[in-house]
C-alpha cells in the first residue's frame, strides 16, 4: 500500500488557521467598507459640531479595517508556510503501509473545497475508510460521540473536542463527494490513536464510529470495513485515489 498526500497537501492546523484566516479577512473588508462609506456619505455635514468626532471615527474605522485584512493575509500567508504535513496521518500511514497490498492507497492531508479536511482515508476494494487520527494519551472515556479525559486528581472532564463528530462529519463529506461525481463507494470511519496501550487506556460504551489503537486497527476493522473485502472494483479505488490526489 502506498502512503501519499496531495502535492497542495495542509496539514489540520494550517487548514483551519487558513479558515480563520478568511473569516478575519471577510471583517477587515467589511469594517473598511463602513469607514469608506463614511467618507464617501457623510450622515452629517461639515458645518455640524459633532463633524469632527465623526471625522476621527471614520478614519479610525478605516485603519482598524485595514490592519484587521492585513492580519487576515499574514495568518493565511502563516497556513501555507508553515510545515505541510501531518505527521499523525505519515506515522499511521507508514505502520499500515506494510500490512496491505498494492491494491489500498492511504492518502492522508486531505483539504479540496467541497469536501473539506480529513487527516487520511484508505482506499481500496472494501471501499473508503475515513480516519481521524489522534495522539492524546491517558485514560479516556468515549460514550455514544461523547469523550472524558482523566485528569490529575483523578476526575473525569470533558476532553474538549470529539473525534467521534469529527469522524462522522468527515465520513458524511466524503460521501456526499463521492457521491456527487457519480460514485456509488461504501464510506466508513474510524478513530485511531498513535499510542498503544500502554500509553493511553480507552473505556468503550457504545461508540457511534470504531475506536481503535494504530496497532491493533487490523483486528478491529475484520468486523466492519475489512468484512467485504471485494465491495468496489479497481476501476472504481483508481478513480477514487486520483480524486483524493487531484489527478483527476
Amino acid at each position: 500500500m502506498d502512503n501519499v498526500a496531495p502535492a497542495r497537501a495542509l496539514a489540520r492546523r494550517s487548514y483551519n488557521l487558513l479558515q480563520l484566516a478568511f473569516v478575519v479577512v471577510a471583517i477587515g473588508i467589511f469594517i473598511s467598507i463602513v469607514a469608506l462609506l463614511g467618507f464617501a456619505i457623510p450622515p452629517i455635514p461639515p458645518s455640524h459640531p459633532q463633524f469632527g468626532l465623526f471625522s476621527f471615527g471614520r478614519t479610525a474605522l478605516l485603519i482598524i479595517g485595514i490592519a484587521v485584512g492585513l492580519l487576515g493575509l499574514g495568518m493565511a500567508v502563516r497556513a501555507f508556510t508553515r510545515r505541510q504535513d501531518n505527521n499523525l496521518a505519515l506515522i499511521a500511514g507508514d505502520y499500515l503501509a506494510p500490512l496491505f497490498d498494492n491494491q489500498y492507497s492511504f492518502v492522508r492531508n486531505i483539504n479540496r473545497p467541497g469536501l473539506g479536511y480529513i487527516d487520511a482515508v484508505m482506499i481500496g476494494p472494501p471501499g473508503a475508510l475515513v480516519f481521524r487520527i489522534v495522539d492524546n494519551t491517558g485514560n479516556l472515556a468515549n460514550e455514544a460521540a461523547e469523550w472524558m479525559k482523566q485528569n490529575a486528581a483523578g476526575e473525569w472532564v470533558p476532553l474538549g473536542f470529539s473525534p467521534t463528530r469529527q469522524a462522522v462529519e468527515d465520513v458524511d463529506h466524503l460521501r456526499t463527494y463521492l457521491e456527487k461525481r457519480g460514485l456509488d463507494v461504501p464510506v466508513f470511519g474510524v478513530v485511531v490513536f498513535i499510542g498503544d496501550e500502554s500509553t493511553v487506556t480507552i473505556a468503550e460504551r457504545a461508540p457511534v464510529v470504531p475506536v481503535s489503537h494504530l496497532n491493533t486497527l487490523v483486528r478491529n476493522l475484520q468486523p466492519n470495513y475489512l468484512a467485504n473485502p471485494n465491495r468496489i472494483p479497481h476501476s472504481v479505488v483508481s478513480r477514487v485515489r486520483r480524486l483524493l490526489l487531484d489527478e483527476a
